[in-house]
């Protein structure tokens, strides 16, 4: 397994494929919502396997000159807890570095701030209830250079 940044159109296709899948068919949310008027401005990696199966996904977005933003971080239902959240963390927050970033923000879902927390983000403050459902908290990360 290994981390990748997609390239094709294949890529992309298999990449929002897992997106809609894991963060938004659970909740009878329609095709399409797992996509936002941004994605061509924004970096995208996932995790495959050596069958070149799609198993985890991220986003990361530039909020503004200090600010870089991890959106639709997704692993496939059988592979959580295995350490591949971890490995789209490490991509981002090193590129993140590289390019000045001060700090990495996030919007974590409830189930999820516990992974977070694990990975040195802090939890600052409940914010929006997705569905009427889904309590998410923003999280950051302060990135050392």
């Amino acid at each position: 397994m290994h981390v990748v940044v997609p390239q094709s159109p294949s890529d992309y296709e298999r990449y929002y494929a897992l997106r809609f899948e894991v963060l938004r068919k659970p909740w009878n949310q329609p095709p399409g919502s797992e996509k936002d008027d941004i994605e061509k401005q924004c970096q995208h990696a996932m995790i495959v396997t050596d069958a070149g199966e799609v198993i985890g996904v991220c986003r990361m977005q530039y909020n503004n000159p200090e600010e870089a933003q991890l959106r639709f971080m997704g692993i496939r239902a059988d592979m959580q807890g295995k350490g591949l959240g971890k490995l789209l963390l490490v991509h981002f927050e090193e590129i993140a570095r590289k390019e000045g970033f001060k700090y990495m923000t996030l919007q974590a879902r409830e189930k999820a701030v516990s992974f977070y927390l694990r990975n040195g983000y802090v939890n600052k403050e409940k914010t929006k209830l997705m569905w009427g459902s889904i309590q998410h908290y923003r999280m950051e990360k302060q990135l050392e250079n």
